[in-house]
């Protein structure tokens, strides 16, 4: 194999004997079923839960990422190898997510554990493959040891094919290019006998499945493509052919997949990732709360700028606005430190009107506390925080939603209308860390533009959340990026849920770029490193990096007194531990309430009793969701 010349243009050898493998393997699950299409069904997630999760970290594991650093090319032709292995990764970690979540709507506990199993398994034999494939026994001896053992398992137990296994070894990258190639066709293969399953199903939510089955099928044919175009442009001694630049791979990949080349290589002229000026403000006043220097530091940042004229500069006249804030996470008004400053919201809206804005709507929409406690709306959690004026008024964005076809990723169907429709639209945020995200700034305030964020979170999910938060950025991104750090930032590993000891930096931040907005409030917040589970760092690869071409105007310093996720290195082992724990830990995030206003927040009937053991538990060892009275 190591020796066969390239030829992207049709089937290897390598490809004919794996394509009919799978077909082989698929052919004796269909004689297992019996007959029984759910069964069949649920077989064939399985298999691609564990082949997506291999997948995951065979394009976005350290050993291949550490092989394309290796290459001996020039780094512009490694940035945008690298960047369409990583897409392709986080296309695979989708593929896994929608397929546990089917398996896991299908009902039976069994089935759920086989599909945690498979998972499992698949990651560990990703990264088995990784070892032996992209570094020597003398490089990571112990490694090498360990992943020699994790795969003769495999053999033993017919979980690794004949044609994979004389394949885990010390590898070129032409030869892995070639052998991934060949494994993306299996992929194709597994998720087109999904679809003809789903479609010979009479219902509309089946016939909807196949088509998302389909999707997934067509991903994997463009992984396909890429590898392809990769095979073509470099020998079989890993030395890239004549001709071959980074601008020219570049535009190879980008006829494939836009989606696997950065946002100036797909031409676009506004885009989420462009950089440009990020703008911080900062008062002594709006650190206590002042209420008339809020107000005046909002003007500072908008008006002496000239920010907000240049926004309106391309708007309507008398343009309809739509503002995205947050609010939701409130559980007692003394407790500020969940929502955006109150007359911070309403000095905005007058300053919109005084540009001519016909109407202005905040936008927000429900989270999974109204699952455990009533007078959870949106109107009725506006009210309770004083979130009312004349000058503009407040929505439910999970009532207006209409459907929407979005370019990239899928479990997204729907957008709030009113996002939608209208003539400029602000992002408004409250600065506050995020325990497994490390950062929750302007970009996060969008999450629930379409399906409820408590859809995407727990088990059943069919897409991660991170992903669709970028569907939404992707589909219809803010004209203007505001972050409120006046007062009551909340800090700490769970800073999310309210703060006994919030921090007050008496800071804000405008920009037209949310992305650099929220790089530059990352870095003043001491969070520089984003790993792969975080919104920031799905936002890179998403879209653009925006850094080298962000120019801070105003205070470009940390913010003293801001207690980081990452202080330390408990902190750092509980922040990647702390999504999967809320995940599989516990009943649809019932362990992890904050101490409610009683009187404007009643109980849905009696939490359970392990729900009445934890929460106090957890509530003491992360200090959160306690209101000031109740505090120690």
């Amino acid at each position: 194999m190591g020796t066969e010349p390239s030829n992207p243009s049709g089937p290897s050898a390598q490809d004919e004997l794996m394509e009919a493998e799978i077909r082989e393997h698929l052919d004796a699950i269909h004689r297992g079923a019996r007959g029984s299409s759910r069964r069949e069904l649920d077989e064939l997630y399985l298999l691609a839960v564990e082949r997506e999760s291999l997948a995951v970290i065979g394009y976005g594991g350290a050993g291949i990422q550490q092989r394309v650093g290796r290459l001996d090319v020039e780094p512009g032709v490694r940035g945008v190898i690298g960047r369409a292995l990583r897409w392709a990764s986080r296309e695979e970690r989708g593929h896994v997510v929608l397929a546990r979540g089917l398996l896991a709507k299908s009902g039976g506990l069994r089935v759920r554990i086989r599909a945690i199993m498979a998972d499992v398994a698949g990651l560990i034999a990703g990264w088995s493959a990784a070892v032996l494939q992209h570094t020597s026994f003398w490089r990571a001896p112990f490694s090498q040891l360990a992943a020699r053992v994790v795969t003769a398992v495999g053999r033993v137990a017919g979980k690794v094919p004949r044609s994979a296994a004389q394949e885990l070894r010390s590898r070129s990258f032409v030869e892995f290019c070639r052998f991934q190639a060949a494994a993306e066709l299996t992929a194709v293969v597994s998720w087109q006998r999904i679809a003809t399953l789903l479609l010979a199903e009479s219902s509309s939510t089946h016939t909807n499945l196949a088509a998302v089955a389909q999707r997934i099928a067509d991903d994997e044919q463009h992984h396909r493509g890429v590898l392809q175009v990769l095979l073509a442009a470099f020998d079989d001694g890993d030395q890239l052919r004549t001709g071959n630049s980074a601008d020219g791979l570049g535009e190879a990949i980008r006829a494939v997949d836009p989606s696997f080349v950065a946002s100036r290589a797909r031409g676009e002229d506004e885009y989420v990732g462009r950089g440009g000026a990020v703008f911080v403000r900062e008062s002594a006043g709006a650190r206590t709360g002042d209420r008339d220097a809020v107000r005046g530091l909002l003007r500072e940042t908008l008006v002496a700028t000239g920010l907000l004229d240049a926004v309106f500069a391309g708007a309507p006249r008398q343009p309809r606005v739509a503002v995205k804030t947050m609010f939701m996470m409130t559980y007692d008004r003394r407790d500020p430190s969940p929502h955006v400053d109150v007359g911070l919201a309403e000095e905005l809206a007058i300053l919109l009107r005084e540009r001519g804005a016909s109407e202005v709507v905040y936008l927000e929409a429900p989270n999974h506390f109204d699952r455990f406690h009533a007078g959870r709306s949106v109107p009725e959690v506006a009210r309770y925080i004083g979130l009312a004026s004349e000058h503009y008024r407040v929505e439910d964005a999970s009532a207006d939603q209409v459907e929407h076809t979005f370019a990239r990723g899928f479990g997204q169907a729907s957008i709030s209308r009113t996002w939608r429709d209208a003539d400029l639209t602000i992002a408004f945020g409250k600065m506050r860390t995020h325990p497994s995200w490390l950062v929750h700034l302007t970009m996060a305030c969008l999450e629930s533009l379409g399906r409820r964020v408590d859809e995407m979170i727990f088990r059943d999910r069919e897409v991660e959340l991170i992903t669709g938060l970028m569907m939404l950025l992707d589909a219809a991104p803010p004209d203007l990026s505001l972050l409120d750090a006046t007062h009551h930032v909340p800090d700490g590993l769970t800073g999310i849920l309210g703060d006994p000891k919030p921090c007050h930096p008496g800071r804000l931040y405008a920009a037209r770029d949310p992305l650099a907005l929220d790089l530059v409030a990352a870095r003043h917040m001491g969070v520089r490193v984003f790993p792969r589970s975080t919104s920031l760092s799905l936002a890179l690869d998403w879209f653009d990096d925006p850094r080298a071409d962000t120019a801070v105007d105003g205070p470009d310093v940390p913010i003293p007194d801001l207690t980081s996720p990452h202080r330390n290195d408990l902190t750092v082992l509980l922040s990647a531990l702390s999504y999967p724990a809320y995940l599989l830990g516990d009943n649809a995030g019932s362990f992890w309430m904050p101490v409610m206003d009683r009187a404007a927040f009643p109980a849905r009937g009696s939490p359970s009793i392990a729900a009445r053991v934890i929460r106090p538990v957890l509530r003491t060892l992360f200090g959160f969701g306690r209101p000031p009275a109740e505090r120690r």
